[in-house]
């Protein structure tokens, strides 16, 4: 008959290794102990002294009758996760530390003279408090430089849990807390808000001083919006061009037309104008602009005039 049994089996999470506890007394001689094989026996004494039977080891049959109890303790290897909060420089703003550990008893007699009764809370006490005196050095956005100085320090002085008999491998990671993350979230998309809102009234800058030329310059404000309408753009774009090139055509064929001006004068600067032309439509699949035939001009084209006979020329 036990005075205190967790009924643990080992798949039960335990905050307190010692699963069971039981008083011993004269009738107890010779009875055999029942337990299990990876659990340590702590027996205490009239004295108040400890002895261990660490796992497989068991007292003979009858060396128990000096002994007032015994405690069962677990000697698995127990993993734990635990969220706290520690201060940083500023008491408006507190760092978030996620702590990770693996506990295991390592000296039964120690752990049950401590009278520990939850580990996870013991080792998250020691953390704390050899934590929050350095963290409160610490601006909150400073998270990596406090975490990096905490893991040096603590790993530097005692291990945590020695003094009850524990061995504790653990690691901490330190975080700005949430109301400060959400804060930065806020300012972060501020600034992006603000940045892309710069950004296109540089744009619109840059293309309303070209507005006014219209025509290209002013599908490239649209493109800069609507990229969808490239197609679209560059089909209106080449009959604009294509459009204006004809005008010029017509009045160059106006110009160097029989109307335009004499034969003579105007045959220097009409081989130019169809040379221009022609540059002009190659990048289009077209032709090149043939020189336009002109007719023969009469035979007093470009003749100049007598003046009408004088009375001595009429004699």
């Amino acid at each position: 008959m036990y005075d205190f049994d967790q009924h643990a089996d080992r798949h039960t999470v335990l905050i307190d290794p010692v699963v069971r506890v039981r008083q011993l007394g004269r009738f107890d001689f010779g009875r055999r102990t029942t337990t299990r094989i990876d659990h340590a026996l702590v027996y205490s004494t009239p004295k108040g002294t400890y002895e261990t039977y660490l796992p497989p080891n068991r007292p003979r049959p009858g060396a128990t009758r000096h002994y007032t109890a015994v405690y069962e303790v677990d000697m698995g290897a127990h993993p734990v996760q635990s969220e706290i909060r520690l201060p940083s420089d500023n008491d408006a703003h507190e760092f978030g530390a996620t702590l990770e550990f693996t506990w295991q008893v390592s000296d039964p007699a120690r752990y049950v003279r401590s009278g520990c009764r939850d580990v996870p809370r013991l080792v998250t006490g020691e953390l704390e408090q050899a934590a929050r005196p350095l963290t409160r050095g610490f601006a909150i956005a400073r998270s990596a430089a406090a975490e990096q100085e905490l893991l040096d320090a603590v790993r530097s002085g005692k291990p945590l849990g020695e003094g009850s008999g524990l061995r504790v491998s653990w690691t901490v990671r330190l975080r700005r807390d949430t109301e400060n993350i959400e804060h930065e979230r806020r300012l972060q998309a501020a600034r992006h808000e603000l940045e892309l809102q710069r950004y296109e009234a540089q744009k619109i800058a840059f293309y309303q001083q070209h507005l006014t030329q219209g025509g290209i310059h002013a599908w490239a404000l649209h493109l800069a919006r609507h990229p969808e309408d490239t197609q679209l753009a560059l089909d209106s774009m080449q009959k604009h061009q294509l459009a204006l090139l004809g005008s010029q055509l017509d009045h160059v064929k106006t110009l160097l037309g029989p109307e335009g001006g004499e034969a003579h004068e105007l045959d220097d600067t009409r081989q130019l104008m169809i040379q221009q032309i022609n540059e002009a439509l190659a990048p289009y699949p077209r032709a090149p602009l043939p020189t336009p035939e002109l007719p023969e001009p009469p035979p007093e084209y470009g003749r100049r005039p007598h003046p009408p006979a004088g009375p001595e020329e009429t004699r």
